[in-house]
């Protein structure tokens, strides 16, 4: 997948804000920032990592990690978690997914995070790497591994995951009270988003991913953002054509399943020229969502990062589907 990161295409999970585009939800994409991280009490917040922290990892491998005084998070989603828990003074670099917030877009950069090489890591002398399942090369992540703590952390694509991923990276740089503390807080914002969404009809959503010409494809089960669309009563068209995580669009299915919504990222929508493009695509130009234009589009890694701000994503996301 592809990103903009500081001007520059990468590739990378798609992620960064473009305000805007014509025919855009200015509303939608103008509070995809809205967490300050600042939700911490603080007196956890002041105190000091406890280490060393030995741990079982999502590969199940025992890990002792000494020091957090030089934080490598190869994953944009463990990068904002990271900060949010007020360590982002120990990160020394991040990986080209790491656009929010903007202090960890600022850090060096190290590559992609599917595509890594050891020595521009190793080059930053880390004292702990955090990774998802999806860091790669394989013997890449072995090299790091004989040199510096690497743990991986599981992504779940629930509505229970951000929590659980908040809790193990804490646990990982032995800030554990306020891992527990940001989860809950989290969970709350969650709980109160779910609280909102109203009864009755449910409108008729495709959830979009685009790159250019050559990627367009629907999300359907197994992927992270039908999670959420399942806890907000509306139509996910892509379950109903029996996607699983994503596929290809099919123009004919698209059609007949009308969809009256359009989700995308900000910079899928931009990779396709803005929304009147979108909409003049075979697969949508004759759907309801032509006439009335409702392409709703959110920065990337607020739209699936599944990180402290998924709570405030699905408030946006009720708001935004049912107009209220």
């Amino acid at each position: 997948m592809l990103t903009y990161r500081a001007g520059r295409l990468v590739t990378v999970v798609v992620w960064l804000m473009m305000a805007g585009l014509s025919g855009c939800r200015s509303d939608a994409a103008s509070t995809a920032n809205p967490t300050s991280f600042s939700n911490i009490p603080s007196s956890i917040e002041a105190d000091n990592p406890v280490v060393p922290v030995a741990l079982t990892d999502a590969a199940g491998r025992r890990v002792i990690v000494k020091s957090v005084d030089r934080i490598v998070p190869v994953d944009g989603d463990l990068a904002e978690i990271v900060f949010a828990l007020g360590l982002g003074d120990r990160v020394v670099a991040t990986d080209l997914s790491a656009t929010y917030p903007p202090e960890a877009d600022a850090k060096p950069e190290i590559g992609y995070q599917r595509a890594l090489s050891a020595e521009p890591i190793l080059a930053f002398s880390p004292t702990v790497v955090l990774a998802t399942p999806l860091a790669g090369p394989t013997e890449v992540i072995d090299q790091l591994r004989a040199v510096v703590p690497v743990v991986l952390i599981d992504a779940p694509k629930t509505l229970q995951g951000p929590g659980d991923k908040i809790r193990a990276v804490a646990r990982a740089l032995g800030v554990p009270e306020r891992g527990e503390a940001l989860a809950s807080q989290t969970q709350r914002e969650i709980d109160a988003a779910l609280g909102s969404v109203p009864s009755g009809s449910a409108p008729r959503v495709a959830a979009l991913y685009l790159r250019g010409d050559r990627v367009q494809q629907i999300f359907g089960p197994g992927s992270g953002i039908h999670a959420v669309l399942a806890a907000i009563n509306v139509i996910d068209i892509g379950e109903r054509l029996g996607v699983k995580d994503n596929q290809a669009i099919t123009t004919e299915a698209l059609i007949r399943e009308q969809p009256e919504i359009v989700i995308v990222t900000t910079t899928g929508l931009e990779s396709v020229g803005g929304v009147d493009k979108l909409l003049a695509l075979p697969a949508l130009v004759r759907t309801p969502v032509a006439a009335t234009k409702r392409v709703l589009a959110y920065e990337d890694q607020y739209l699936y990062g599944f990180g402290p701000r998924t709570g405030q994503l699905l408030a946006q996301l009720v708001h935004d589907t049912h107009r209220i």
